[in-house]
């Protein structure tokens, strides 16, 4: 008898980074709140979650920090009737496997017996048996795959409701992002929003010209500006407004002194330094400085003090509290700075990076004893 696994109970663990991906996935099982996801109260009955079955499963397999959990029960083919959302689907799928075994037998029959005339009105020719057909026979009672491809297909990411849905309105998370300027955007998101503007113009040729129009014009106001500040103002104002140096800030940073993390517990966490790039790690024996900026395309990860784990909320990559990498799509373990003592206080030198795949982290400088 043919198996199928049902989903009965869904909830939603600590930890979401409100991503949307599950609401637009099961949007009549999933809610996105402006700090938390949700389970619809509609959705705490197991009737209403078992045919919705594949939506949970997809959005729990989508879910970039794995917070979505289900239970599970086995049912026989007899019982899908009762989970399907419409009883008439499992009944047109039943019927179409009927007619493809059918016409399988049917054909099977033509073939194997001659067209021959009967001796006598009164006996009939009998047909020979009909050979067994190659084909796999299809279990009865279990649905056509390819209506359950039409199924999926037509339910999937929320169907027509949900694509209605993310055009009418964007999630606040989104929204933040795409008000912000470019310069204060990581990499990948910078790139997408380059991006976006390169289509924008190719699609607007005008642009193109406006823009230049715009920009010759200002050259020339600037221009005469110029000429009349250096007339008016001599060589020495513009000295000043020309210099011949370029300052940069200082890739050295302290972070105090190292009795404050030789209290740590191994394997904890200090993110007083984060706003300048910078998380502070205890472990055994040793202090160390790790980048917070994710190997895999440049986003910032954050601490989970329960989970303990670095966990970045643009792609799901997972790192442990000494910068291993161990799940998501980044390549590579975080890279530590150069780290040490200056008249008793911490220093930690951003100029200078190790990494744990070139065997760097043993070296002197890429840690310091306590």
């Amino acid at each position: 008898m043919a198996k199928k696994e049902l989903v009965t109970k869904v909830w939603i663990e600590e930890g979401c980074i409100v991503c949307d991906a599950c609401e637009t996935t099961a949007p009549d099982v999933f809610e996105v709140l402006d700090d938390t996801c949700i389970i619809r109260p509609e959705a705490l009955s197991a009737e209403f979650t078992k045919p919705r079955t594949e939506a949970i499963v997809d959005a729990a397999e989508e879910c970039p920090v794995d917070v979505i959990k289900f239970d599970i029960v086995t049912v026989e083919a007899k019982e899908l009737a009762a989970a399907a959302p419409d009883g008439a689907t499992l009944a047109l799928a039943e019927a179409a496997v009927g007619d493809v075994a059918a016409k399988a037998q049917t054909d099977g029959l033509d073939e194997a017996v001659p067209a021959a005339p009967s001796k006598s009105p009164e006996k009939p020719a009998v047909a020979a048996k009909a050979p067994e057909s190659k084909a796999k026979p299809v279990p009865a009672g279990e649905p056509d795959p390819a209506i359950q491809a039409l199924l999926r297909a037509a339910t999937a990411r929320g169907g027509n409701a949900g694509i209605l849905r993310r055009t009418e309105s964007l999630p606040a998370g989104v929204a933040a992002w795409r008000r912000k300027p470019p310069r204060d955007l990581p990499p990948d998101a910078k790139q997408a929003r380059i991006l976006e503007e390169a289509r924008k113009a190719g699609k607007d040729p005008n642009l193109q010209r406006r823009e230049f129009i715009g920009g010759a014009a200002l050259a020339v106001g600037w221009t005469a500006l110029g000429i009349g500040v250096g007339v008016s103002a001599g060589p020495a104002f513009g000295r000043f407004m020309m210099p011949n140096v370029l300052e940069e800030p200082d890739p050295r940073i302290r972070v105090g002194k190292i009795q404050k993390y030789a209290e740590m517990a191994p394997g904890d966490v200090n993110e007083d330094y984060k706003p300048q790039g910078i998380w502070m790690i205890r472990q055994e024996g040793r202090v160390a400085a790790l980048n917070i900026i994710c190997t895999h395309l440049g986003c910032i990860p954050n601490w989970l003090a329960n989970d303990r784990k670095f966990k970045c909320p643009c792609h799901g990559s997972g790192y442990q509290p000494d910068g291993i990498n161990f799940e998501g799509p980044t390549p590579r373990p975080l890279e530590r700075f150069r780290i040490f003592l200056e008249e008793g206080q911490i220093v930690v030198d951003k100029s200078k990076k190790y990494q744990y795949e070139l065997g760097q982290w043993d070296l002197p400088g890429s840690y310091l004893e306590v």
